[in-house]
């Protein structure tokens, strides 16, 4: 079996924004919004993508799409050389075994009503996970227990509106890693914790991934946080990837003006590190109707005439790091 799990080419996901009435009178036209813009990445087994970059740059809806809670407009995604529509078609019980999803906010991923007792039981039960109760029983109470929710028996009769944010999320990366999945997409999974827990999150989420041998892409603003669970990272804007390649080099080694503002305004890596803040002017400008340049460029300090008529193909600086922009490798015309 080969060692890549997932090969995603060329993906796209496009909304059609419909007409709309103004109060003047005016009709808008037919829009389309490009939340995700030609994406193409691999990753191989136990491997984990950092995904980063400003909100609204299309990381969560490009982690909807890979696991299919939403569909792509275009583009391929392969799981072990399949297609990931064939699979979720013949088996979707498979599909669901073989990729999973940990979200944002652990209070809207269970059923209010649910203790998490029956959270697992189902799970365990659906996937027919365990011969009868009394074993389904025994793999949730020592699941619980090795992630270090002792005695199991104080959490399993709860709400989950009776445990914190971080015993929740826990739970939330428990129940998914349950299954074995080859592939996980964590979305910003510890964005809504407390700081003091985040590290242990963070630990454990990477632990279960490296034992399970499972590939996983975690999406984050968080640079620092990226850097410490990431063996590879990308960096969105506006749909579309502009670097990637090994985390700590393009960190260190940041090619792409956009890399290197959000860079410059994070926490710095190294708490010794004097450097420059670089800032830039304005939000990112919406996903609609793109123009044919760099989508960057209306930001961009280094931006010339060529950036705002043409975007930029993707160059290999080798080792696998890839940047789009005129000015890597080649001077842009002036």
């Amino acid at each position: 079996m080969s060692d890549t799990v997932i090969q995603v080419k060329d993906l796209t996901r496009w909304y059609i924004q419909k007409k709309v009435t103004k109060q003047d009178g005016k009709v808008s036209k037919k829009q389309t919004i490009k939340a995700v813009d030609g994406v193409s990445f691999e990753l191989k087994r136990g491997e984990t993508l950092g995904v980063i970059g400003e909100s609204g740059c299309g990381k969560s809806t490009l982690g909807r799409v890979l696991i299919h809670l939403e569909d792509p407009t275009a583009g391929e995604i392969l799981y072990n050389g399949v297609s990931s529509t064939q699979l979720k078609k013949k088996d979707r019980l498979a599909f669901c075994r073989t990729c999973q999803m940990i979200f944002q906010n652990p209070f809207d991923t269970f059923d209010p009503r649910y203790t998490i007792e029956k959270i697992f039981m189902s799970v365990l039960k659906l996937h027919k996970i365990g011969a009868n109760e009394e074993e389904r029983h025994n793999i949730m109470i020592k699941t619980l227990e090795d992630a270090g929710m002792a005695p199991a028996e104080d959490y399993i009769y709860r709400h989950p509106h009776e445990l914190s944010g971080g015993q929740l999320q826990r739970i939330s990366i428990l129940r998914s890693m349950l299954l074995r999945p080859t592939f996980l997409v964590a979305d910003e999974p510890v964005s809504m914790l407390d700081v003091s827990i985040r590290a242990d999150i963070i630990n454990m989420l990477q632990t279960l991934s490296k034992e399970e041998n499972t590939a996983m892409v975690f999406i984050s603003h968080d640079i620092a946080t990226t850097r410490y669970i990431s063996d590879r990272v990308a960096v969105m804007y506006l749909g579309r990837i502009v670097e990637t390649g090994i985390t700590d080099e393009v960190l260190h080694n940041p090619q792409h003006p956009y890399t290197k503002v959000l860079i410059s305004n994070c926490a710095s890596l190294d708490p010794l590190e004097k450097r420059e803040i670089i800032e830039i002017e304005g939000e990112p400008p919406t996903p609609i109707n793109t123009g044919p340049g760099c989508y960057f460029a209306p930001r961009c300090y280094q931006a010339c005439e060529k950036c705002f008529k043409e975007y930029p193909e993707a160059k290999d600086l080798g080792n696998g790091h890839i940047v789009s922009c005129h000015f890597v490798g080649n001077d842009a015309e002036k």
